[in-house]
């Protein structure tokens, strides 16, 4: 395809795919054994549910931070007017860092007891409070990580997510199948620690040329910078939240047993549609940054270019694998948790295909924050986190566990009229010519396949 064959689409996509794929196969993998881990053990599917709704907790807290953080920064860093004060704005964006990070070891410590009343799980307790020492740690990562998006320095992020997630999927191997009597919950969360602290060091060495040399404050852009990520902020937390309704509520709402049962069939859901995802998540990383420096140098004629040809991409390659585990479900289910999550079959087959909605929502916020419309962004999001939670709890009150999945059909049909409204008014996309990349991916993919299989004669 003409837009990926420079060199720094190429290089970017492929780093960036790379450890988006890692991710995901070390967490599917790790998953896959903890499962038959737990299974060994009295009420295993809930100890399953209860390590689900853990990690949902941490990453909705990741990743919500890495929206008032990340977008800001590389917005800031690429602006014109603070090309000489780029240590100014590390030094903010240090600042918002810590002073996000201190609020959630309050939440999790002080107010573990609540979420895990809540949630109706006691072992959250003392897995949050030991938390702490994990938020700790993601001050630096995430500050790392973030300097070398904004050089496009994808490969060494990789290396460093590759190494965190190589470090805890060992220490589960081991756990299962060597030290099996210390397969717990609090092991877990000690082992997750010790593999962000290895990550952490990997992306120390990596930023050698990019760090910060003191620290320079200023606090007219320290304000400039909350101002704009709060609203990335705000749409983070909304729209993710949006997306763990199926956990939060029903683990609030159904009886205990029930709830840890459905939430670990939402995670398994979850886990597969987090692999379709992985396209669109890689996709809106480098597209961001790219887009912050095109709207300065091109204008948003090519910022919609890179938006519809990259979602016609992305639909090429998930609709395929979509439509493969809709039509085998219980194979799918079966080989990542085994015999006893079949109960989710249906679950999984019912938000499939509806899922497809969910890579216009990555590229959707990624282009709004970077043409300078975060405002627009975060309204979005409430409204369509508002209307999820209804739909949500009343599929829930009228369907039980089944409900919060006919909610997410819901949610996904409503949010792609929104949005694709949304981005008509604002960056004049094309339905149509989305569709026209699509099958022009098909068309170069199999123009590709053909070279490859007939040689010239006399070759």
């Amino acid at each position: 395809m003409k837009l990926l064959k420079s060199s720094f689409w190429l290089h970017s996509i492929f780093y960036t795919l790379l450890q988006r794929f890692s991710l995901f196969f070390f967490g599917a993998v790790s998953f896959m054994v903890l499962v038959r881990g737990f299974s060994k053990q009295p009420h295993g599917v809930e100890t399953n549910g209860v390590w689900a709704m853990y990690l949902t907790i941490m990453a909705l807290f990741e990743t919500i931070k890495q929206g008032l953080l990340r977008n800001p920064t590389i917005k800031f860093l690429g602006l014109t007017e603070y090309a000489g004060k780029k240590k100014e704005v590390q030094s903010s964006a240090l600042v918002i860092n810590v002073g996000c990070s201190v609020l959630a070891i309050l939440l999790f410590t002080v107010g573990g007891a609540w979420l895990s009343h809540v949630f109706k799980m006691p072992d959250l307790i003392d897995m949050l409070a030991w938390s702490a020492l994990f938020v700790v740690l993601l001050v630096p990562y995430n500050h790392y990580e973030i300097l070398l998006q904004a050089h496009y320095q994808f490969s060494k992020i990789f290396w460093a997510y590759f190494i965190r997630q190589g470090i805890f999927f060992t220490g589960v191997i081991l756990l299962s199948f060597v030290f099996s009597e210390y397969l717990t919950l609090r092991n877990l969360v000690l082992l997750q620690i010790g593999a962000l602290l290895a990550g952490t060091a990997v992306l120390y060495r990596a930023t050698a040329p990019y760090r910060l040399r003191g620290f320079h404050y200023d606090t007219h852009i320290m304000r400039r910078m909350f101002h704009f990520g709060k609203y990335i902020f705000g749409t983070n937390l909304f729209s993710n939240l949006a997306r763990t309704f199926d956990h939060f509520v029903t683990a609030s709402l159904l009886s205990p047993a029930m709830g840890a049962k459905f939430v670990s069939y939402y995670n398994i859901v979850g886990r597969i549609n987090n692999m379709i995802d992985v396209p669109s998540l890689a996709a809106a990383d480098v597209l961001f940054p790219k887009n912050v420096e095109t709207l300065e140098t091109d204008g948003l004629g090519k910022v919609k270019y890179y938006l519809e040809r990259m979602m016609g991409t992305i639909l090429a390659l998930i609709v395929p694998l979509s439509l493969f585990i809709f039509l085998f479900p219980k194979l799918i289910i079966y080989i990542l948790a085994g015999s006893d999550y079949q109960e989710a079959v249906p679950i999984l087959q019912l938000t499939i295909m509806f899922s497809l909605v969910r890579p216009l929502g990555f590229q959707f916020g990624s282009t709004m924050d970077a043409i300078g419309k975060p405002q627009a962004n975060f309204y979005v999001s409430v409204c369509l986190m508002l209307f999820n939670l209804g739909a949500t709890y009343a599929g829930l009150y009228f369907f039980e566990g089944m409900g919060a999945a006919y909610a997410t059909v819901a949610f996904n049909i409503v949010s792609a009229f929104v949005l694709l409204a949304i981005l008509k008014k604002y960056v004049k996309v094309e339905v149509r010519n989305i569709g026209k990349y699509m099958l022009q991916a098909y068309k170069d993919l199999f123009g590709f396949a053909r070279k490859k299989l007939i040689k010239p004669s006399g070759s």
